[in-house]
């Protein structure tokens, strides 16, 4: 069954475009993910059936309606940790609200931190963690933080999701995941759609001999494999 058919709140707020906060008042509903990629995220927690999921960002709750949504459907002691330091004051508290509303509360923790304070905190934990969804700050510096920090609390065997591929800042990390770790990249369903795309730069890409997937950056949701924990040398270093 679809996850729109499973989520009630999930899909009043597609239909409505807005989400209401723990007082009942309503607010506009932007900066969430696209309901493909959310229907994918679904089916990919589902197959993996992980016992601990972290994401970075929450906002409206979309990602996180359809992580927790799965998680309750596989059943047994799984659950998901939100780290979103703007729920009250960018989104206010409507993520949170989604999640009470759909009676997921009991699966999930909010840490309501920046990514670079939360992410170490749960690592002196020694929390692991079987999949992994990044979605916060898309500066090329804060997506990295958030996977280096997320690879060592990541199991071997473990996935980790991507959310704005085409961003300029979120495709050069997953290149640095990709050659500067040991990753590999699964395939959820989810059709590549490349954007910067025209025949010239098609003819250009066939010339150099650049695999269309490095040359293009992939507008959909990607995910990845870890296969191993693998460190680097202390001087090594690979173009990306």
């Amino acid at each position: 069954m679809p996850l729109i058919e499973k989520s009630p709140v999930l899909r009043e707020m597609l239909e409505s475009r807005s989400a209401l906060d723990p007082s009942g008042t309503r607010h506009e509903v932007h900066s969430v993910i696209h309901t493909h990629c959310a229907e994918a995220l679904y089916q990919t927690v589902l197959a993996r059936r992980p016992r601990v999921a972290v994401e970075v960002g929450m906002a409206f709750g979309f990602s996180t309606l359809a992580i927790l949504t799965a998680l309750e459907e596989i059943g047994e002691q799984r659950r998901l940790i939100s780290i979103d330091p703007w729920q009250q004051a960018s989104w206010h508290y409507c993520g949170r609200a989604a999640v009470e509303r759909a009676g997921l509360a009991a699966r999930h923790r909010l840490i309501e931190k920046l990514d670079y304070e939360a992410l170490p905190e749960l690592l002196q934990e020694k929390l692991e963690v079987d999949f992994a969804y990044i979605d916060g700050n898309h500066t090329f510096d804060y997506v990295l933080v958030d996977f280096w920090f997320l690879d060592k609390l990541l199991r071997v065997g473990g996935l980790v999701g991507f959310n704005d591929c085409d961003w300029p800042a979120v495709h050069k990390a997953i290149k640095f995941v990709l050659t500067h770790r040991r990753y590999v990249e699964a395939d959820v369903g989810l059709a590549s759609r490349y954007v910067d795309y025209s025949a010239g730069r098609e003819l250009l890409r066939r010339v150099k001999g650049v695999p269309r997937g490095l040359y293009y950056r992939n507008a959909n949701d990607r995910y990845f494999v870890k296969q191993e924990s693998w460190e680097p040398r202390w001087d090594f270093f690979a173009p990306f």
